[in-house]
This record gives structure tokens, C-alpha cells and sequence, in this order.
């Protein structure tokens, strides 16, 4: 629908060695801790759960770094309510969810918007804003 438009799928070897061939997309491999692909866009979905503050920060970092002056992050996360209601299946899911990022990954969690602005802050970025919200899932972006 839209050729002009150019993507990379940007992942570890292993998965890119597996990724299927789309027109438009390149694959690349590398790590995302060391350094991101040049872009004007980038979307990160359900990564940042996975990952302590600490190395949230790191892989900001390298997104701000790699972005163009106008760029954008685009991040689809949960985002945990400040005050959860009672009998709201959304809320508990996010809750839920977070207690299983907490097991799995160490350092792992659903965050607040709170925390998904500090680390925008913290990283370099000036703005950090809910676009749309579909269930529990939030698009979320961050300006340089």
C-alpha cells in the first residue's frame, strides 16, 4: 500500500537467520544495547517489560541516539493504572501481567505512565504521551 515507505527489522541473529522476506523491510541483526539502526521511526513492542530501569535507559539511549532530529520512539506496552478499579478486568490483567514479568525477568515489570516518563526524561527524549489505548495495550510516544 504505501512502497515508498522503508523498514528494518532490527533483532538478535538468531532471529533475524528466521525472519520471513517482506517487500520494504531489510533485516538486520545486532544488539540493541550496543547500538540501533538510523531512523526517523521506531517501534518497540512489548520489549521494554522485559527489562530492569537501568537497562531501559540504555536501550533509550541508543534509540534517541539513532533517530533523526524530528524522530519519534513509538512503544505498545501495557501501562499500569495509578489506581486500579474493583472488578476491572484491564486493570488486573495489567497487574497479573506484571506479576509475570516479575518472575521471568529480572528486573522485568509493567510501568506507570509515571515511569514510562521518567525514563523518556532520562534518556534524553522531551516529551512522552499516550496516543490510543485498546484494552490494556498503550501506544506510546516519545519525541526528541
Amino acid at each position: 500500500k504505501y512502497p515508498h515507505i522503508k523498514g528494518i527489522n532490527f533483532d538478535l541473529p538468531s532471529v533475524v537467520a528466521h525472519a520471513p522476506l517482506y517487500p520494504g523491510v531489510k533485516h538486520v541483526s545486532g544488539d540493541m544495547f550496543t547500538e540501533i539502526p538510523k531512523a526517523d521511526a521506531i517501534l518497540m513492542k512489548w520489549i521494554l517489560h522485559d527489562w530492569s530501569d537501568e537497562d531501559c535507559v540504555k536501550i533509550l539511549k541508543n534509540c534517541w541516539k539513532s533517530l533523526s532530529e524530528k524522530g519519534k520512539l513509538i512503544i505498545v506496552e501495557m501501562v499500569t493504572p495509578i489506581k486500579p478499579k474493583v472488578n476491572d478486568a484491564s486493570s488486573n490483567i495489567v497487574l497479573a501481567k506484571d506479576m509475570v514479568m516479575l518472575t521471568l525477568c529480572s528486573g522485568g515489570k509493567e510501568r506507570s505512565l509515571s515511569q514510562f516518563e521518567t525514563l523518556a526524561f532520562d534518556s534524553g527524549f522531551s516529551l512522552c504521551e499516550i496516543i490510543c489505548c485498546v484494552n490494556s495495550y498503550h501506544v506510546i510516544e516519545f519525541h526528541k
